[in-house]
C-alpha cells in the first residue's frame, strides 16, 4: 500500500508547544490586519450607502407608477365592476 505524503509549507511537523515567537511570520502580510479591516468597513459602509440609494430611487419609481392618472383610473374601474 502505498505511503500518503502531506505538503508542509513550514518546518513545522506539530503545533502542540511550538514557539511561535521564534518561527517568524506564519502567513502572508502580516501587521497588515488593521488596514485590512479599515478598509472592509469603509467598504461595507460604501455599499449599505450605494444600496439605500438605489433602493429609494427604485421606491420612488413604483409611487411615481402607482400615482399616474392612468392607473388610478384603471383601479377604480376594476374596483366598480366588483361591486
Amino acid at each position: 500500500m502505498p505511503s500518503i505524503q502531506f505538503l508542509s509549507t513550514t518546518i513545522v511537523e506539530t503545533w502542540a508547544g511550538a514557539d511561535l515567537a521564534q518561527l517568524g511570520p506564519i502567513y502572508p502580510m502580516v501587521g497588515s490586519e488593521f488596514m485590512l479591516f479599515v478598509i472592509g468597513i469603509i467598504f461595507w459602509l460604501g455599499f449599505h450607502f450605494a444600496q439605500f440609494g438605489i433602493e429609494k430611487k427604485e421606491m420612488q419609481s413604483d409611487e411615481d407608477a402607482a400615482k399616474s392618472p392612468e392607473r388610478l383610473n384603471r383601479v377604480f374601474k376594476k374596483e366598480a365592476q366588483h361591486y
